[in-house]
């Protein structure tokens, strides 16, 4: 997915609402009912009833009234705090401020600085210890310092932060939608619910502190509209978002379908010091919706796959690896394999030579491998695509000869590198995972977060693309997907568990297609 600027997100509206038979209130209570939604389903993971929405006097205000509707009547406790007063509101706004009013909702009105701080709601003691915030002041045409009583509630919104989830109706207030800079103070959302296209200044890196989780939401401006608008970064980076993954995300399953109808896949990893590795894969794959997984793993890893994921099957003990490679339709090899022997390198160089086997994702220590295969002479076959290859930075460095360090200083350049070396879809896994495809076109997941950040996620990761290559998706599109949905899960899951707490088999709680 491209991005958009402000002006051409405007433009792209007012050719909508004047030609293609939409209404501009109907785009503002869609906008409005995909932030409830997403409001309730953080709510229902946090356990909350309670939910705040601070509105301004413009249409970002008029979407949080839609929202507190919504709320409102599938029976969550709503609070509605406004920084203007009700005559101040115009259009769409003023309309949807008096259908909230009609549910019985009555907003408690601080249209100044000094109202906010003589309220009981700018006592920390009074303000909510258990309540999901919706920031709906400022929207994308905000520019310049907030002030007055918008600037004293992003103020309080950050203030109150630390013990309510915070969202933010398509930009963090007080952001640059443009440049993604804040020249005040903005508020540091958990979750951003963005319109139609991201806004090119999301992709800024100071953007990060306040955007939280992205998702983009479809509120019915056309495709081909919003594409006479869009923009590029100059790294020419598209997001991974969720409307144009629509298509993947809930596939019709057919009543006379079978296990072989979704896809075998087969997983080769696991050792003494990493038995659960490939267990961890096993199981994201099925979650991935594959029928079948196989396991190659030794003894200490059959133990544990029997009880945490007992649908797997093992294979043959005394059969050749490559014979098992060729009889599935998607591969893993890699998750907790540790040292290479003499036959396992045999296979990893057939697996990454022979354009009839399977397509593969290559992941830890076979990534180590195949970066030897290469000082070896080995070259990648550039007629066929088959290879994923999902490295965190430190792999990363050594599959192109160079540090760490050098791979965070530039991402998107390293991944570019590292697919057009191999020839290969590339996964570079961080902050921001990356998918690079060898001809330069980077995809950007803008999800996830840093209670990912522990032992086996990486593992799930590898799990999800497999399961998702085995039921016929494409490199590409196997590798966007995947990154996408494993990501999602993490957040779903933080809202449960925490960032602190998180640990890997959280996400199978929250994987889901």
């Amino acid at each position: 997915m491209k991005w958009i600027s402000v002006d051409g997100i405007r433009e792209a509206e007012t050719v909508t609402f004047a030609q293609r038979n939409l209404p501009s209130y109907t785009a503002m209570c869609r906008a409005g009912a995909a932030v409830a939604r997403r409001a309730e389903r953080i709510m229902k993971r946090a356990g909350l009833n309670r939910c705040v929405i601070l509105c301004g006097p413009g249409n970002n205000g008029g979407d949080g009234f839609v929202a507190a509707r919504c709320l409102k009547v599938d029976g969550y406790d709503v609070s509605v705090l406004m920084t203007c007063v009700a005559t101040r509101l115009k259009g769409d706004a003023s309309r949807a401020w008096k259908d909230m009013c009609a549910t019985g909702i009555q907003p408690q009105v601080l249209p100044s600085s000094e109202a906010w701080v003589d309220n009981p709601w700018a006592d920390p003691a009074v303000s909510p210890r258990r309540a999901l915030i919706i920031d709906a002041l400022l929207g994308i045409g905000s520019k310049g310092v907030p002030t007055g009583a918008v600037a004293t509630a992003i103020h309080w919104i950050n203030g109150t932060s630390s013990d309510c989830p915070v969202l933010s109706v398509d930009v963090p207030s007080g952001l640059d939608a443009d440049s993604g800079m804040a020249p005040g103070e903005a508020v540091r959302a958990d979750i951003t619910v963005t319109f139609s296209r991201p806004k090119i200044g999301f992709t800024s890196p100071a953007a990060c502190t306040y955007l939280g989780e992205l998702r983009v939401v479809d509120i019915g401006i056309p495709g081909d509209v919003l594409e006479a608008h869009e923009c590029l970064p100059p790294e020419a980076i598209e997001l991974i978002a969720e409307p144009e993954l629509r298509y993947y995300l809930r596939p019709d399953r057919r009543l006379d379908s079978h296990k072989r109808s979704y896809g075998h896949a087969v997983i080769i990893g696991g050792s003494r010091i990493y038995p659960h590795a490939p267990v961890l894969s096993a199981l994201a794959a099925y979650r991935a919706g594959c029928g079948l997984v196989t396991l190659d793993v030794p003894d200490c890893s059959r133990a544990a796959a029997a009880h945490w994921v007992p649908e797997a099957v093992f294979s043959d003990p005394e059969a050749e690896l490559v014979d098992v490679a060729a009889g599935c339709d998607a591969l893993a090899i890699g998750p907790g394999m540790g040292v290479f022997d003499a036959i396992k390198m045999d296979l990893l160089r057939t697996l990454v030579s022979e354009a009839s086997l399977p397509r593969t994702v290559v992941d830890a220590d076979a990534l180590t491998a195949l970066a030897e295969l290469r000082k070896e002479g080995w070259s990648a076959d550039k007629s066929t695509l088959r290879l994923i290859l999902t490295p965190h930075p430190g792999e990363a460095a050594r599959l192109l000869g160079v540090t760490p360090q050098e791979i965070q200083r530039d991402r998107p350049a390293a991944a570019r590198a590292i697919a057009a070396t191999y020839h290969a879809i590339t996964v570079l896994k961080g902050h921001h995972t990356l998918v690079a495809e060898p001809g330069g076109q980077v995809h950007l997941c803008m999800s996830g977060n840093p209670g990912m950040a522990t032992a086996g996620t990486g593992d799930v990761l590898t799990g999800v693309i497999v399961g998702l290559l085995a039921r016929g998706l494409g490199t590409e599109d196997a590798a966007c997907l995947g990154v996408y949905q494993h990501a999602i899960a993490g957040d779903r899951a933080v809202f449960m568990h925490g960032q602190e707490s998180l640990i890997a088999t959280d996400l199978f709680q929250t994987l889901r297609l």
